[in-house]
């Protein structure tokens, strides 16, 4: 699925409103969005004339917001309900050796299915690279600027695709990116992220360290990109397993970065570990502005896109937001995975407020006096 695909599948469900009146990308369309999604009865926002008046232009791209902005839409781009995917992760979980002829079959059938866990590289250019921009220039996407205090415009659902130094290991990572200027963006990787130990390893060694960034595609994307995976494991293996089908990827131009063929932009580039620059401030979930710290910048080397491609982005602010419905399916799927560490576990809650992270509430079966305490430092892991 691509995201024009997407867009009809939330027209035909009536998860879609258009807007057709000419808003500006500095704050008039993040607050609509904001607004927007806090509704009992919130849909995806299609903007199809973006305005800058801070840079004098139009933008030909439609924008596209709250893509994921109900328990309907997630459910739909999931193709099932959590609940489902949950029982296929702790029916792998509980595999026993095969007894008997059945048993093996049965296996071999819950084996084959796995078949298309793994991406699969593509030799051609991807519909991704159908244009290839001769001059690089952020400012010609209608990238957002959500609050009045931002340090400027920030992607805030761009996919972030890396890879550690050896080529071993692939990462896809959900982080907001500050535009510095027509060829530079801030990567806000957190110490504890994949992509930061990656970029650790190339400072070491003293290399640069390729990055591209993809927007747009199937909105399952941008879910993997902020499932808690552990150490390694690369985010779009959890798509072939939700969708049944390996996802397509294709080698970015400038760089030796792989990218889903189907993106609706890419925006390749090199991270020099020497060059760190303030990042912020940003409008964050608690209600209020992160401060300006030093982060690793990534300079733009191409800029690619599809045919007609529309720019997709989330609001970032005090819940309930986007994140909300995300965050509910992230919950329902890994349960069995968290059992695996608390076997007493019975169910748990991230309510909206805590943002999915900062509070959790456990129902369990506590077998010892302080049994908790181990819940405690299970979640906190």
């Amino acid at each position: 699925m691509n995201l024009k695909e997407a867009i009809e599948l939330l027209k035909k469900h009536d998860l879609l409103r258009i807007v057709d009146e000419p808003l500006d990308i500095d704050l008039e369309i993040p607050h609509i969005a904001y607004i927007e999604v806090k509704k009992p009865d919130s849909k995806a926002l299609l903007f199809t004339k973006p305005i800058s008046k801070r840079l004098g232009k139009s933008f030909e791209d439609p924008i596209l917001m709250n893509v994921i902005g109900s328990f309907k839409a997630m459910k739909l781009f999931l193709g099932k309900d959590p609940d489902e995917i949950a029982a296929r992760i702790d029916n792998f979980l509980k595999l026993k050796p095969p007894v008997t002829f059945m048993d093996k079959m049965g296996m071999f059938g819950q084996l084959f299915n796995l078949k298309n866990l793994f991406p699969k590289r593509l030799n051609a250019k991807g519909s991704c690279q159908e244009i290839i921009k001769e001059e690089l220039n952020l400012y010609d996407i209608p990238i957002l600027t959500t609050w009045p205090k931002d340090g400027g415009p920030f992607l805030t659902m761009a996919q972030t695709y890396t890879t550690s130094l050896d080529g071993t290991k692939h990462n896809l990572g959900m982080y907001r990116l500050q535009v510095y200027d027509e060829k530079h963006l801030g990567m806000h990787w957190q110490i504890h992220k994949d992509s930061a130990h990656f970029f650790h390893e190339y400072k070491k060694a003293g290399k640069k360290m390729p990055v591209t960034v993809a927007i747009g595609g199937d909105p399952l994307y941008i879910w993997c990109g902020q499932a808690p995976l552990p150490n390694g494991i690369f985010e779009l293996l959890l798509y072939g397993f939700i969708k049944g089908e390996s996802p397509k990827l294709v080698k970015s131009l400038t760089n030796p970065i792989y990218i889903p063929e189907d993106v609706d932009y890419v925006i390749e580039g090199w991270v020099d570990p020497e060059d760190m620059r303030i990042e912020g401030p940003f409008g964050d979930h608690t209600g209020y502005y992160n401060l300006e710290e030093p982060y690793p910048c990534m300079e733009v080397t191409c800029i690619t896109q599809r045919k007609n491609p529309t720019f997709l982005a989330t609001v970032v602010g005090k819940p309930p937001l986007e994140d909300k419905f995300m965050g509910w399916a992230t919950g329902r799927i890994f349960l069995p995975l968290l059992k695996t560490t608390t076997p007493e576990l019975l169910d748990y809650n991230m309510p909206e407020n805590g943002v999915c992270h900062n509070l959790i509430l456990a129902k369990m079966s506590p077998k010892y006096p302080g049994h908790a305490k181990q819940f405690m430092h299970a979640f906190w892991g």
